[in-house]
Parts: structure tokens; C-alpha cells; sequence
């Protein structure tokens, strides 16, 4: 299960149809078909019932309806929180001084590693 799984789903049950929801979200509607085919087989449950005139919520979807609009207001609360403007100071000194490791140091070491030594002449 993924955003874009749950992003389809909830997509669907609003539009009641996959072609629609296909466009909102900027996808194929067999993108969008094999999105909610994923989400079914993950949960063991039949979703949607589809006919001529569109996408109609399961009782499962149903039940899975509020969860899944959770998941994705979820996903956009963290998204919104890493796209703000500048990290904190202490975090992106954080991030830049405690994983850091010089490439040159390294490429150099395993330059060293993979070289065959040659005997010295005499």
C-alpha cells in the first residue's frame, strides 16, 4: 500500500469514476485502474463495483473510505512540513556535519585497496 494506492482510491469514491479521477490526479485511467488492483489485492478486498456508469464504493470501501482520506490528508501534513521554507538552522548543520565523509578520502582508499601492489626494485 502507497500514497498514490490511497490518492486513487479516495480520488474514485469522490468522482465515482475512474476516468475522471484519472485526469484529476494526472494519470492514465489504467494507471489508476492497476492503482486500485494493488490496493485491493493488499487489503484481500473488493473495493469499487464497476459498471457502465461508473465506480460504486463497496461496503468495504466504505469502511475504508475515513481511513484512507486520513492517510492522505496524513501524507500532505507531512509533505507541507518539509516544503517549508529553510530547514532549521541546527537540523541542516545537523545533517551536513554529522554524515558527512570526504569522497576524495574514500575513492582514494579503495583506489589503494584495488591496486596490485608491485615489488620494489632494487
Amino acid at each position: 500500500m502507497d500514497e498514490r494506492q490511497f490518492r486513487a482510491f479516495v480520488s474514485i469514491a469522490e468522482a465515482g469514476r475512474m476516468d475522471v479521477a484519472a485526469e484529476a490526479l494526472g494519470y492514465s485511467q489504467p494507471a489508476i485502474s492497476y492503482q486500485i488492483k494493488c490496493l485491493e489485492t493488499s487489503l484481500r478486498a473488493k473495493l469499487f463495483t464497476r459498471d457502465s456508469t461508473g465506480a460504486r464504493l463497496t461496503t468495504q470501501g466504505q469502511m475504508l473510505l475515513p481511513a484512507a482520506r486520513a492517510v492522505v490528508t496524513l501524507f500532505d501534513s507531512i509533505k507541507q512540513t518539509f516544503n517549508a521554507p529553510g530547514p532549521p538552522e541546527s537540523a541542516a548543520r545537523t545533517v551536513t556535519t554529522r554524515n558527512r565523509v570526504p569522497a576524495a578520502r574514500g575513492t582514494a582508499r579503495a583506489a589503494a585497496v584495488s591496486r596490485p601492489r608491485r615489488p620494489v626494485e632494487q
